[in-house]
């Protein structure tokens, strides 16, 4: 009883802030397309998409609550399962984080000239924490009972390895890029240091939330504690991604260049 009251604590916590993120979203993205009207199809097309996303997941998770709240009030047994629209969430989840992840390889691609071979394993690392994640679905799917989340903690922990590693060298692959172009000290030198700076900062956002999940998952799996930052990953991912798309406007005026302008050579 009293874990069943945790878990859904938890999960109202973590459905208020998820609600005061997606703020954020819809305002980073009311800003993207105004700002940023003559970017190629392709940009605005996956912005759109994790948007959509986004809205879905919070749709999902609040849908859920409602359930174990309204719907389900006082039946201790429903309450005991994990919701069908949860783990559709959960879905989104690790899909949203695969398509960030997967855009910054595109664009190490591109800053790298063809760098095949870390190219590559920043794909695999996304493909290894989009499988783990799927993994996490089907486990939960096939036990849906709370009291089980503890028993599938390999593919929570797989997910938030690879998720971890797949974000560490995203972001340590860009700020070595970004300082091997540096030629001098002036507003290519300012450009370098500010972006290397946001790739740091974007990339801290992504990790604290993920390691604070495994944390408590593997701590305190049966209080439902590890709801919180599991349901605000998504859009930690979108937010991060989306801030430094809208950077672009503060970096053209630090210097005059066509390639600043380019949403994959901008988007960490």
């Amino acid at each position: 009883m009293n874990d069943t009251l945790s878990l859904l604590a938890s999960h109202f916590i973590g459905v208020i802030i998820s609600s005061m993120f997606y703020g954020f979203t819809l305002a980073q993205t009311w800003r993207y397309f105004r700002t940023y009207p003559k970017d190629r199809r392709s940009m605005k097309a996956l912005v759109a998409f994790l948007w959509a996303l986004d809205t879905a997941q919070l749709a999902l998770v609040a849908a859920s609550i409602y359930h174990y709240t309204i719907i389900w009030q006082g039946d201790l047994t429903m309450s005991s399962h994990v919701s069908k629209t949860f783990e559709a969430s959960m879905a989104i989840t690790s899909m949203i984080a695969f398509l960030v992840q997967l855009t910054y390889a595109h664009r190490i691609w591109r800053l790298s000239f063809g760098n095949i071979p870390v190219t590559f394993f920043i794909v695999l690392l996304a493909l290894a924490a989009l499988g783990s994640g799927g993994a996490m679905v089907v486990e939960t799917v096939r036990d849906p009972l709370w009291d089980s989340t503890h028993v599938s903690n390999l593919p929570a922990s797989s997910f938030y390895l690879s998720s971890m590693a797949c974000d560490s060298l995203i972001a340590a692959t860009q700020v070595y890029l970004f300082h091997k172009s540096r030629t001098g000290i002036g507003r290519l030198g300012g450009l370098i240091t500010k972006l290397t700076v946001l790739v740091v900062n974007v990339g801290l956002i992504t990790s604290i939330d993920v390691t604070l999940f495994l944390i408590l998952f593997l701590v305190c799996p049966r209080n439902g504690a590890f709801l919180v930052p599991y349901i605000l990953m998504s859009h930690c991912y979108v937010n991060s991604f989306l801030s430094v798309l809208n950077s672009r406007i503060e970096l053209r005026e630090m210097v005059d260049n066509d390639d600043v302008g380019d949403p994959v050579l901008l988007c960490s």
